[in-house]
């Protein structure tokens, strides 16, 4: 039980008012959430983005519509770099095999798995995929969510120092996916990334640069990586994460007559984002760390960042059987319920023999295990699982897991077996009944093979599964692993051999198989929501079957690595008139909230950086010092050694080559280079250096926080008129952001008196009058006040990024891409090079002129920045023909554009045109 202390904690933990609903951390590891009333108001609500509309039924769904596949795609040519980030236990990575898996074998894409390295084994030798380690070790982490089920960290684990531990394990593993995502291989990241500037430092690596990104919203990366590069972003998960009206999250525990309320799934949809930010307040400035440090982003605010994957609606897809939770109504077209995910692991298993002996001895036993769970007293566990299976009077099959369930071979009783890892596909089949922790996987294939269920949960959406079994009927509802006894454990094993829990049961597994392939309609998903087959696509404008990396500076020709090195070399184009395209933007609203927040927290940041210069100071002359004492030492050492006589010199080197072999590489280069004295000198000019950078941005910093705080407050009364920042990333882009600030925020702020309240009265009669009015007035004030301070601000802040490109990410990137695309030229030879070159010449010819025909016929669009209406024409070189003969003969650009539209809501496949005609957007 949690000590007073501890529960005042936890009752203090009060996240912030969504309308009125309040929330507070549970020892369980749940939320409790109470709701007073459903105002759709608040600060927080409306950065969720305009709550009241976005719980309205984004579509119509039947029971059909929920159990149907995945549209079938055609093939597509395009062969990606696919990075699939995975954080977990085995049970969440094997989902990703089979999906991964069938990604390489069906579409030929190059796919690897970024995760722990106790995985290893399993992707390369299992699914035959590549791996990439990002360090943590899992085990790790489920005996310290066993120990600390609770959002908030019992006082005894504060004090171990194990907050500090996990945390550094996030940031070890936050580097670790974006090293997987620019990186061939683990070794190459430190030597490419500090030499590949150098003269052919590609020329015998491989090269690697991510074109999508595949993850479960666990590893945190994903958003930022994809943001870093520009690229698709597809979120696969176990459980829910997406708001809806529909249920709460599984980590919330809902109060308050929600019946009663006026929108009763008020309360479920806003337990999201309160779940979302109490994981913000604890990450989220490892989180900025990673952003500013490792991809050279800007730091995000902990405002807006809980909730910006549901604002931009990133693609999902879940794995669970729609059979078992529907689709909500007011989930959108980019969210999917592919079926469960499993992984064929029994026909390369080979059964141990005392196994098979005792599976034949008797009748069909039940199967406890819990998986990837450590516990702290394994022993008293087992016997109270001994004890349960004793007094129901079963046969049991006990695994021992990574917990070490178990006792001497002479204690456990001649009903139970202690199993050792075992696929679960192989052996759920030959017993009839199951009793787990409530793992996602292990859920699903025991629901698969129509076993009762009984689920004793440890932490987090062990809850929700066991009481998703427990609703259904085919268990009884989840006993909580710090309530669980030899009594009710064995009431539960009763249950499960009624014949309700067997009919319960049977009845899941008819509509699992009625589901079909759910990795297969999960690859599909992605493939659709990539949108290859229109505009935004990945295709390059001239060889279609190559994904585009660069755009032309001023046009919109995309172009392939071959294509343009093909260019380059040809003389057609130099590297500095190319920029790396960018697919996606995943960045919707910068900066923070209001402008007050924004000038404290500014002013804190820059004080913070400061302080941390100057004290950097002792730290590295001790370290430094540290450094000498310790050769000094080994120096003395060595002297003294050089007397005494050597007995077995043969013994003495091999056991420094087995020092040398297991010892740390870097540790061990750190300690044989000698420490001058200079390196004093050296340790006081880098914190002079990092003080003097800390005081020198200050002033940008501080501008800039205050430009996008006015520009960003009207959001927070409502007022969804407010426009995306533009990105900036250095002097050019600067200027257009400040260009863009003062022009449309003067217009908004004078516009809005007029529109808001209109539009106000439409929707809401007098009431919206008078919001409108509201809004209007408060717009007119701090928008032109961010059209002031704005472009000073930007442009500041492009001068700032213009300095800091040298150690950008970016750099290293563009690199690379242009490596890759002089190896592929130097691997085409004779009729074929020459083949391709005059492809590449002709459709660059073509591409060329009807940019040309473009400017020359709609020359006001490019004036006034509207010239981004008309990319859909530079596509492919083929429609880039049919629109250049159009505008020749005299047509105009809405006249083009409108043979485009006619031309895009044609299928461009027989599968589309069945997907289109039932209603889905392709």
């Amino acid at each position: 039980m949690a000590s007073r202390t501890q529960r005042s904690r936890q009752k203090s933990v009060v996240l912030g008012e969504f309308g009125k609903c309040t929330g507070r951390a549970q020892p369980d590891g749940r939320m409790s959430i109470t709701v007073h009333d459903t105002a759709h108001t608040g600060y927080i609500a409306n950065a969720v983005g305009a709550v009241k509309y976005s719980m309205q039924s984004r579509r119509k769904m039947t029971a059909a519509d929920a159990r149907e596949n995945a549209p079938k795609l055609a093939q597509i040519p395009q062969k990606l770099n696919i990075v699939i980030m995975v954080v977990g236990s085995r049970g969440d990575v094997q989902p990703f095999l089979r999906i991964g898996k069938q990604l390489k074998e069906d579409y030929h894409h190059r796919v690897r798995i970024a995760t722990h390295p106790i995985f290893r084994d399993i992707v390369e030798s299992q699914a035959g995929l590549e791996f990439f380690s990002v360090g943590g070790d899992p085990s790790e982490l489920m005996e310290f969510m066993v120990k600390n089920p609770g959002l908030i960290p019992t006082f005894r684990t504060v004090k171990a120092g194990e907050i500090g531990k996990r945390r550094a394990a996030m940031a070890t593993m936050l580097d670790g996916f974006w090293r997987a995502c620019i990186h061939a291989t683990e070794d190459d990241c430190t030597s490419l990334q500090a030499n590949a500037s150098a003269p052919n430092a590609f020329a015998d690596k491989d090269i690697f640069i991510a074109d999508a990104i595949i993850s479960n919203p666990p590893s945190f990366a994903h958003i930022h990586c994809a943001e870093a590069l520009g690229i698709p972003l597809h979120l696969v998960f176990t459980f829910p994460y997406t708001p809806t009206r529909a249920f709460p999250h599984p980590l919330a525990n809902i109060k308050g007559n929600t019946e009663n309320a006026k929108d009763g799934g008020y309360a479920n949809f806003m337990s999201y984002p309160l779940i979302e930010t109490m994981t913000w307040q604890g990450l989220g400035d490892l989180i900025n760390d990673f952003r500013v440090r490792t991809l050279a982003l800007d730091a995000v605010s902990t405002f807006w960042a809980p909730y910006a994957i549901y604002r931009m609606h990133v693609p999902f897809t879940y794995l669970w059987s729609p059979a078992l939770i529907p689709k909500p109504n007011d989930w959108g077209e980019e969210i999917n319920i592919s079926g469960f995910v499993f992984l064929d692991l029994a026909s390369a298993f080979d059964p141990p023999q005392p196994l098979v002996d005792f599976l034949n001895a008797g009748e069909p036993p039940i199967y406890i295990g819990f998986g990837s769970i450590v516990v702290d007293n394994p022993k008293s566990f087992t016997k109270i699982i001994f004890d349960a299976v004793g007094k129901a009077g079963v046969r049991a099959l006990v695994s021992r897991g990574w917990g070490g369930l178990g006792l001497d071979k002479d204690q456990v009783p001649d009903n139970i077996f202690m199993l050792d890892n075992t696929p679960h596909d192989w052996l759920f089949p030959k017993i009839k009944a199951c009793v787990h922790h409530g793992g996602a996987g292990t859920t699903a294939i025991g629901l698969k093979c129509g076993l009762p269920t009984m689920i004793i949960p440890f932490f987090g959406d062990q809850y929700f599964w066991g009481s998703m079994v427990g609703k259904s009927g085919a268990g009884p509802k989840p006993i909580p692993y710090k309530r669980l006894n030899y009594e009710n454990f064995a009431e539960g094993i009763g249950y499960l051999l009624t014949e309700e829990a067997k009919s319960a049961a049977e009845e899941i597994a008819e509509s699992i198989r009625a589901d079909g392939d759910g990795a297969k309609n999960t690859m599909e998903s992605f493939q659709r929501q990539l949108k290859m087959y229109g505009p935004p696509t990945l295709s390059c404008s001239i060889i279609k079957s190559d994904v585009a990396v660069w755009k032309v500076k001023g046009t919109h020709i995309r172009l392939s690595t071959l294509a343009a090195a093909m260019l380059v070399d040809g003389g057609h184009l130099s590297w500095n008139k190319l920029r790396l395209l960018r697919h996606s933007e995943w960045s919707d609203f910068g900066g923070p909230g209001e402008p007050i927040t924004a000038i404290a927290e500014s002013l804190k940041n820059s004080v913070r950086d400061v302080f941390q210069g100057i004290a950097s100071a002792p730290y590295r002359l001790g370290r430094t010092t540290k450094q000498r004492l310790r050769q000094r030492s080994r120096k003395k050492s060595k002297e003294g050694n050089a007397t005494k006589p050597l007995p077995n010199a043969s013994n003495e080197m091999s056991g420094s080559a087995a020092t040398s072999c297991t010892g740390n590489p870097r540790t061990r280069r750190q300690s044989l280079i000698p420490v001058s004295h200079v390196q004093y000198g050296r340790d006081i000019s880098s914190s002079l250096i990092e003080t003097g950078s800390a005081l020198a941005k200050a002033p940008t910093l501080f501008i800039v926080a205050l430009a996008q705080g006015c520009h960003n407050a009207p959001r927070l009364y409502g007022d969804d008129t407010v426009r995306r920042l533009h990105r900036v990333t250095g002097f050019h882009s600067g200027l257009v952001a400040s260009r863009r600030e003062f022009v449309y925020s003067i217009f908004d702020g004078v516009t809005g008196v007029v529109t808001l309240p209109i539009r106000g009265t439409r929707n809401e009669g007098a009431v919206g009058l008078l919001k409108g009015m509201g809004m209007g007035l408060g717009g007119l004030v701090l928008k032109p006040l961010s059209a002031i301070v704005g472009p000073v601000g930007y442009t500041m802040q492009g001068i700032m990024k213009q300095i800091q490109r040298r150690n950008s990410p970016q750099k290293f990137v563009r690199l690379a891409r242009i490596a890759e695309g002089q190896r592929g030229v130097s691997e085409l030879h004779g009729t074929e090079a020459e083949m391709v070159r005059r492809q590449i010449v002709a459709g660059w010819e073509v591409l060329q002129e009807l940019h040309q025909a473009v400017a020359d016929t709609d020359r006001w669009a490019y004036l006034t920045g509207k010239a981004s209406k008309v990319e859909f024409l530079f596509i492919n070189v083929d429609r880039a023909k049919v629109y250049l003969d159009a505008l020749k003969s005299g047509k105009s650009v809405d006249d083009v554009m409108a043979m485009y539209e006619a031309w895009n809501i044609k299928p461009q496949d027989p599968a589309m045109k069945k997907t289109n005609s039932s209603g889905t957007r392709c």
